[in-house]
């Protein structure tokens, strides 16, 4: 049985496509012999960092407490408050902000405040 001409047409559309995605993947061409890098060795341990935060909790308490916050903000427009566990951890949430506030105006109105910090407990938007 014959294919119609549309059918045809998408499925040549969808090899080629398939076709051209596989062959960007693959190396062109193998480096001669004399131009192959050599694999990078360290011969010394990197120090480790005086205040180690773990990467993943970091990233999972930013998506719980932030990715939240920013949804309220935008859709609300009101100021919110996101309380974070210590002084580095706000910094760092603080950074964030900072960056995002350059795409989206809305994160302005999100004020990041320590867990026992009563000092800027007050504060109802991030002054950046």
């Amino acid at each position: 049985m014959q294919l119609l001409a549309p059918d045809r047409r998408f499925r040549t559309a969808m090899k080629q496509g398939w076709t051209r995605l596989i062959s960007a993947t693959r190396p062109r061409k193998p480096l001669p012999f004399g131009r192959r890098r050599r694999p990078l060795t360290v011969h010394a341990p990197l120090p480790e960092p005086a205040l180690a935060i773990d990467p993943v909790a970091l990233t999972v308490l930013a998506v719980n407490r932030l990715g939240p916050a920013t949804l309220r903000t935008v859709a609300s427009g009101r100021p919110l408050t996101v309380t974070v566990p210590d002084a580095r951890v706000g910094e760092i949430f603080r950074a964030a902000l900072a960056e995002m506030q350059k795409t989206r105006s809305t994160d302005r109105l999100i004020d990041i405040v320590i867990a026992g910090d009563t000092a800027h407990a007050g504060r109802t938007a991030t002054g950046a």
